[in-house]
């Protein structure tokens, strides 16, 4: 099998990993990004608000897009694919998709972000796709005129049940925590909504149905048992690191499973790897990912420039 060469394989096609890509090729580096655009959490966050330049917010769809078509612009080539194993060939990293294509670089810039962390509620698994969802923005329209409810806390709750509440008739927030956790904007906005009730310290005990989700049971603070009928269940409970691929390498990983950095680098234990956005356990913002892809990028080109000399 014939090995494509590029100087920078980043793996992960994320604020993060788009970023690093941009700047890569802008420096005249071949640059490879291995991952899918529209599978990031940005593609599914609807509306942001806090990424600046945009004075009335930016869809996420298309702010990924974007990065997206100017990697492109800029030289950097994508590959929509998952990378299934990274080895080190002495200075050189031997990377295989799923796609049954091999690639090599110099440098490795690991931004494969997070996926969603599961509840382990009875009835999580087994209604999954059937009423339980992880994203609002992806699955909030099939609910319309129907009630949901939504388990977690933070933002990614608040903004949740403000998306639903333009469909649902009703929208249940039930967190765990004393405090929903989210920016006082979006708790003022919760305030708002008349179709919106929040359920503090409660715990859930099960998601029910029969073909499909009919309802939701929990322990609301004071230990009563409610029952509520609902169509739909999203869950808002982070993420979790996608660093799977950096254990393998030998990436050293913190009892968090985040990758280790170092904090004005952000390269690796492995010389020649760096890594940038959520793997990192940094503050998860877009903005956060995309300065730690353009520091990735820099430095990785200093290692290239100083690899050459």
């Amino acid at each position: 099998m014939t090995k494509k060469d590029y100087k920078v394989i980043i793996v992960g096609a994320g604020p993060a990993g788009l970023t690093a890509a941009i700047y890569t090729a802008r420096a005249g580096l071949s640059t490879l990004v291995i991952g899918n655009p529209y599978e990031s959490q940005v593609a599914k966050l609807g509306v942001i608000e806090n990424y600046p330049g945009f004075r009335k917010g930016v869809q996420g769809m298309q702010l990924i897009e974007e990065m997206a078509n100017q990697t492109q612009a800029n030289g950097g080539k994508i590959v929509y694919a998952n990378v299934i194993s990274i080895e080190k060939k002495g200075e050189t990293f031997l990377v295989k998709s799923d796609e049954d294509e091999e690639f090599q670089a110099k440098v490795i810039i690991m931004a494969m972000g997070s996926r969603y962390r599961k509840m382990r509620i009875e009835g999580e698994e087994e209604y999954y796709a059937k009423g339980v969802s992880y994203c609002t923005v992806c699955d909030g329209a099939l609910f319309k005129d129907k009630p949901t409810a939504i388990i977690g806390y933070g933002d990614g709750a608040a903004i949740g049940a403000l998306y639903l509440a333009n469909f649902s008739t009703k929208v249940y927030v039930i967190t765990p925590k004393k405090e929903l956790g989210a920016e006082a904007i979006y708790m003022h906005r919760l305030k708002t909504k008349d179709n919106i009730e929040i359920f503090y310290k409660a715990k859930v005990k099960k998601i029910a149905g029969d073909e499909f989700v009919n309802s939701i049971i929990f322990k609301d603070s004071e230990g009563k048992e409610h029952k509520i009928a609902v169509d739909g269940v999203f869950i808002e409970y982070g993420t979790v690191p996608n660093t799977l691929l950096a254990k393998q390498l030998g990436v050293e990983i913190d009892e968090k499973h985040f990758i280790i950095i170092d904090n004005v680098t952000l390269a690796t234990n492995i010389p020649g790897v760096y890594a940038a956005g959520d793997v990192t356990g940094r503050i998860r913002q877009i903005a956060t990912a995309v300065g730690d892809g353009c520091t990735a990028a820099t430095y990785a080109q200093e290692y290239l420039e100083k690899l050459e000399d």
